[in-house]
C-alpha cells in the first residue's frame, strides 16, 4: 500500500498550488518496498519518470524543479506493480489581483429588476422589426414571460429599472457594506436579460444614456464603490448591429466575417446552444479581437467610462488567447482593473472542447464566480453531503487554486442564472443566514444577489429575477447581512488570514483563519441541537466565530 497525504508538510512542499521553477518536493511510504518511481504528466505531455530516493523504513523522496512555463501537473507513485492515485500541481506565474477587489463585498444587480430612479415616467421600449416588446407599469407585478406554442419567448416584458435608479439607491448599498457592483448586461439588446447584445458601444436606452453611466460610475466611486460590466464577447443578439437578423440596422455585410455560416448548421449559422436567437462570433476574426481588445475597443472605452472590471460571459466558451488579449487590454489601460470569468466547475483543472483551460496560470483571470463554493453550502445546508465530505471538497480547491484566486473567488449563493436561494431552502431563514455566514468567513470575495437580503423567493429564470421589494423588506434579514459586512470590516484576517477547513460529525461545517496575532474559529451547525467541538459550542441551527 502506497502512503502519500498531499496535505502534510514531510509528503509535499509546498503545499498546493506551486510558481513556475519552484522545487518541489514529494515523498510517499511503502512498507518493506526496496524502489519507488514518480509519475508525472500534463495534460497533453508525455509521461515523466522520476528515481525516487530510497530514505529507509520504506519512505521515498524526490525533489524536482517545476517547469518553466504555466502548467498543471498530476503526479502519481509507483512501487512495484501498484501506482497511487493521482494529484494535481497547479503551476503557475504569479500574478497579484487587485487588493480592492480581494477586500470587496460584491452586490450583484439585474437592472431591469433593481430600482426605477424617482419621478420614473413610462417609456415604451424602441419598436424592433422582428420582435414585440412592452413595458409593465406595476413595479410589483409578478415577472412572466409570454410564450408561443413551442415554449419560446414570444414577447419581452420590461419592468424599468433604471441606472440612475440604482444610482438613487447607492446610500443603501452602502449602508450594506457593499463596496463593488457587478451589473448583468446594461448593453442595448432586444431581451430584458440583455446577453443578446445588439450594440457593445450603447447604453440600452430603457436603462438610459452613457451620461447616466458616467453619473453612476462617478457617485458609487465617491462613496467607495466600484461598478464591474459583463462582457457577453462568446456571442451577440441575432437582432444586433453586427449579425441584423431583422434589418434594423442595415449592417449585416459589414460584420458578416464575425460569425460562421453554413449548411452544416441547423439554423444556417452557429448559434450558443443552438438558440438562433444569439450567434456565436468567431472570435479570431482579426476585426473582432480588434473591435473589443484595441486601444480604442470596447473594453478599453468601458474602463475609460468608469468602470473597475469585467465578468466574462461562458468563459469556458472563449478561446484562451482572447482571454489573454482582453487581460492585456484591461491591464494597459488600468492595471488595477478585474477581470472575472462565469465558470461553473474547478476552474485550475476545466476541460472545455477538448482543453485544458489556462484560467489560473497567470495570464488570463483574476478571479471566477464561485460555483464550487456554492455547491458545497447548499449541499451540506439541504443535507445532500454531510460535513466531511464538504469540508474534504473545500480542501481540493484549496489545494488545487494559487492563493491569490483562491482569496478572489467571488463567493455567491443567489445568481440570476440559479433559483432564489431562500426557494432553494424552502423558506429556512436560518439556513439562508448561515449561507451568508459561509460567504463571509472562508476564503473568497462574498457577493449578495440583490434582494436576497431582503427576503426575496422564486424559482428558475424569469422567476430568481423579480423586482426589488422596495418598503416590503425582511428587515431581520437585511440587518443580519450588515451584521456580517461590519464583522468582515473588523477581522482583517476574515480576508486575507490563513485558512484550514473544519468539520465535526456530520453537522458542523466551517474553518479555522489565522492572521499575525488574530485566531478566528468560525462555525455552522445546521442539527437542531447545540454542538461542542474544537473547544466551543456551535448553538442549534445556529453560526459561531470565536
Amino acid at each position: 500500500m502506497i502512503i502519500h497525504d498531499s496535505r502534510k508538510e514531510s509528503f509535499r512542499r509546498p503545499f498546493g498550488a506551486a510558481e513556475v521553477s519552484a522545487a518541489v518536493t514529494l515523498a510517499a511510504e511503502c512498507p518493506g518496498a526496496a524502489e519507488m518511481t514518480l509519475r508525472l504528466h500534463t495534460y497533453t505531455g508525455e509521461d515523466r519518470f522520476l528515481p525516487m530516493e530510497n530514505e529507509g523504513n520504506g519512505r521515498f523522496s524526490v525533489t524536482f524543479t517545476a517547469p518553466d512555463t504555466p502548467a498543471v501537473l498530476w503526479y502519481s507513485f509507483r512501487c512495484g506493480g501498484e501506482e497511487s492515485e493521482q494529484r494535481q500541481i497547479t503551476v503557475y506565474e504569479s500574478a497579484p489581483v487587485p487588493e480592492w477587489w480581494k477586500n470587496a463585498v460584491v452586490y450583484q444587480i439585474f437592472p431591469d429588476r433593481f430600482a426605477r430612479e424617482s419621478g420614473w415616467q413610462p417609456r415604451e421600449p424602441e419598436k424592433r422589426n422582428g420582435s414585440h416588446r412592452f413595458l409593465i407599469r406595476d413595479w410589483d407585478t409578478p415577472v412572466f414571460y409570454p410564450r408561443a406554442e413551442n415554449n419560446d419567448v414570444s414577447s419581452w416584458p420590461f419592468w424599468g429599472g433604471t441606472l440612475r435608479g440604482i444610482a438613487e439607491k447607492l446610500p443603501y448599498l452602502r449602508s450594506l457594506g457593499v463596496t463593488a457592483i457587478y451589473l448583468n448586461p446594461i448593453f442595448e439588446a432586444r431581451s430584458n436579460h440583455r446577453y443578446d447584445t445588439a450594440d457593445y458601444t450603447r447604453i440600452d436606452p430603457l436603462l438610459g444614456t452613457e451620461e447616466d453611466f458616467l453619473s453612476l460610475a462617478s457617485a458609487a466611486k465617491a462613496m467607495g464603490i466600484r461598478l464591474i460590466l459583463d462582457g457577453v464577447f462568446n456571442h451577440t443578439g441575432a437582432d444586433s448591429v453586427y449579425f441584423d437578423a431583422c434589418g434594423n440596422y442595415g449592417t449585416a455585410e459589414k460584420y458578416r466575417s464575425w460569425f460562421r455560416f453554413g449548411d452544416r448548421y441547423k439554423h444556417g449559422y452557429e448559434c450558443w446552444w443552438d438558440v438562433p436567437d444569439l450567434p456565436n462570433v468567431e472570435e479570431n476574426d482579426p476585426g473582432y479581437r480588434e473591435f473589443l481588445c484595441g486601444e480604442d475597443g470596447i473594453v478599453r472605452r468601458w474602463l475609460r467610462a468608469g468602470a473597475s472590471g469585467w465578468r466574462l460571459d461562458v468563459a469556458d466558451e472563449l478561446p484562451d488567447s482572447l482571454i489573454r488579449d482582453i487581460r492585456s487590454a484591461m491591464k494597459a489601460e488600468d492595471p488595477d482593473s478585474l477581470l472575472m470569468g462565469e465558470v461553473w466547475e474547478d476552474a485550475t483543472n476545466k476541460v472545455s472542447y477538448g482543453e485544458l483551460r489556462e484560467y489560473f496560470l497567470g495570464h488570463e483571470l483574476d478571479a471566477t464566480m464561485h460555483y464550487p463554493f456554492r455547491e458545497i453550502a447548499l449541499d451540506f445546508l439541504t443535507r445532500k453531503a454531510g460535513a466531511a465530505q464538504c469540508a474534504e471538497r473545500l480542501r481540493v480547491l484549496q489545494e488545487n487554486y494559487p492563493r491569490e484566486n483562491l482569496y478572489a473567488a467571488m463567493n455567491l449563493i443567489g445568481s440570476h442564472d440559479r433559483e432564489r436561494t431562500l426557494t432553494l431552502l424552502k423558506g429556512d431563514r436560518s439556513a439562508l443566514k448561515q449561507a451568508f455566514f459561509l460567504q463571509f468567513t472562508l476564503p473568497g470575495v462574498p457577493c449578495i444577489y440583490y434582494g436576497d437580503e431582503a427576503g426575496m423567493t422564486g424559482g428558475p429564470d424569469p422567476y430568481n429575477r423579480g423586482t426589488f421589494p422596495w418598503g416590503r423588506e425582511d428587515e431581520e434579514l437585511t440587518a443580519y447581512l450588515r451584521g456580517l459586512t461590519e464583522m468582515y470590516r473588523a477581522h482583517p484576517c476574515l480576508r486575507g488570514g490563513e485558512y484550514e477547513p473544519l468539520s465535526f460529525r456530520e453537522d458542523v461545517l466551517g474553518c479555522r483563519r489565522r492572521d499575525g496575532g488574530e485566531s478566528l474559529l468560525a462555525l455552522i451547525n445546521r442539527s437542531d441541537r447545540d454542538v461542542e467541538c474544537f473547544g466551543v459550542t456551535v448553538p442549534a441551527r445556529g453560526t459561531l466565530l470565536a
